[in-house]
């Protein structure tokens, strides 16, 4: 006898914490109050936002970034020797996937320098390049506990990416593998637009393979850089971004959408805006018990991190220079899947379409990263660490060899990192989004897939069962 599953009704508990409900209801508020059409001064940037911001290593372009290796870290022979000393030592001892960390998966030679380029990422240019994994020597079970050690160096706490827990995504072209043709980003070889992933810290890449016969290339950008070059040519559009009424769609969840800005700045610390000062006079409710501004990851409503504008130096020798010193912060959380649609997501017709303003400032958002962004492919056994708040990317089209085994076909591994030490302190225009990332949710446990099909089967049952599926994090490698 056969049964059929009942059909499965989605609500905003399966997408964001309940935790957060308030929000949610104030972000469709919002957008119920909002004029129809906002009047932007046209050449001053918002009240209280810098113009522009004052130099810095987080601001640069494909003339300035650094030409040396500064930002890149070779794995050397002997500090390869103490990464297979603690994969022997995880395996030895049977530590799970979610128990590696700096204190399991101890590098003393290769550690400092992880550190001191953690420091970078957070404060310095935004992205670090660490080479020289031989993974072909290592199983998939042995490399993912190789990305799981490294990338604690980054951050501890690892972010979800759908819905069913997983904290790992393997990005391949499905058709290449015998599977079905696939339009989400993560399985097929299309081109991507400039973009932040979900709301993440810090985005971490692992290749296991390159694509064997061209393309996959990723291009990134300084948001602090075209920031200042919006603050001097194109103000209107700063106002634009940062105001609150983007229509970000749930993929089918109760409610349909949210809104929220594109664009945000925090001040340097101690010289918080008028703006802020007045929402903690009225006694809004900030998201924790002792008024922080910034929930803690994996418990909301707890203590925040630190501060991260005062970070400790590094006592180790290190090619990364000083972090940047006390500055205010422009941070972006862009997805233009969720904001225009997709093929294999079109928008509702419930949803708000775009303005013609927000799409004019989406257009030349992505001609000015192009402008001035970097291009770098990574090779077999690199990582990237990425500050996804500050650095926008984007991917190009690739192609595989059909004539080359499918074990060497592109293969990437994607984590949503954060550091709960150095972490930035998350508007509370992201909550929404970043507590689907580090929020809890009931009976949703970690899920730590090593295996890249069975991470393709999960995601295609995730897209039948639900009717949204939660890919957030569709933009991809």
């Amino acid at each position: 006898m056969s049964t059929t599953a009942a059909p499965y009704v989605p609500s905003y508990g399966d997408y964001y914490p309940r935790e957060l409900e308030g929000l949610l209801k104030k972000s469709q508020e919002i957008y119920k109050n909002l004029p129809e059409r906002l009047d932007y001064p046209e050449k001053t940037v918002p009240k209280g936002w810098p113009s522009p911001l004052p130099p810095s290593r987080m601001i640069w372009d494909r003339e300035t970034f650094p030409t040396d290796s500064s930002h890149i870290i070779e794995i050397t022979g002997p500090e390869l020797l103490e990464i297979n000393s603690a994969l022997s030592l995880i395996k030895d001892l049977s530590i799970p996937h979610s128990e590696i960390n700096k204190s399991t998966f101890s590098l003393p030679t290769l550690g400092p320098r992880l550190d001191a380029a953690c420091q970078s990422v957070h404060s310095g240019l935004g992205i670090c390049f660490v080479n020289g994994i031989p993974v072909e020597k290592y199983t998939a079970e042995e490399n993912v506990c190789i990305m799981l050690g490294i990338s604690s160096y980054f951050g501890e706490t690892r972010g979800r990416q759908r819905d069913d827990g997983a904290r790992l995504i393997h990005i391949f072209h499905a058709l290449t593998r015998g599977f079905p043709a696939n339009l989400s980003p993560i399985f097929n070889n299309h081109a991507q637009v400039f973009h932040n992933d979900m709301t993440t810290d810090i985005l971490c890449m692992y290749c296991l393979s390159p694509a064997s016969a061209s393309g996959g290339s990723n291009s990134y950008a300084s948001l602090h850089k075209i920031y200042n070059y919006l603050a001097e040519h194109n103000p209107d559009v700063i106002h634009t971004l940062a105001a609150p009424d983007w229509p970000f769609d749930t993929y089918g969840y109760n409610p349909p959408f949210h809104t929220r800005p594109l664009l945000f700045y925090t001040p340097p610390e101690g010289e918080e805006g008028e703006e802020r000062e007045d929402e903690d006079e009225k006694g809004e409710d900030s998201g924790s018990e002792d008024g922080e501004r910034t929930p803690r990851a994996s418990v909301l409503n707890l203590s925040p991190s630190s501060s991260t504008t005062d970070l400790p130096s590094s006592s180790s020798s290190s090619s990364f220079p000083d972090p940047t010193p006390k500055i205010g912060r422009i941070l972006g959380s862009l997805s233009p899947r969720q904001l225009s649609g997709s093929k294999v997501h079109p928008r509702p017709s419930c949803i708000p379409a775009l303005t013609p303003r927000q799409q004019s400032a989406l257009t030349l958002l992505e001609s000015l990263c192009q402008k001035f962004s970097i291009t770098h492919t990574l090779s077999r056994g690199s990582f990237v660490f990425l500050n996804n708040l500050t650095v926008l990317h984007n991917r190009s089209p690739y192609f595989d060899d059909p004539e080359i085994p499918v074990e060497k076909h592109r293969h990437l591994i994607r984590m949503f990192l954060r550091n709960e030490e150095l972490a930035w302190t998350t508007p509370k225009e992201l909550w929404l989004d970043w507590g689907r990332v580090f929020g809890e949710f009931d009976g949703v446990e970690e899920r730590w897939v090593v295996d890249k099909e069975k991470d393709y089967r999960d995601q295609q049952r995730g897209m039948t069962t639900y009717t949204a599926g939660g890919e957030g994090g569709d933009d991809a490698y």
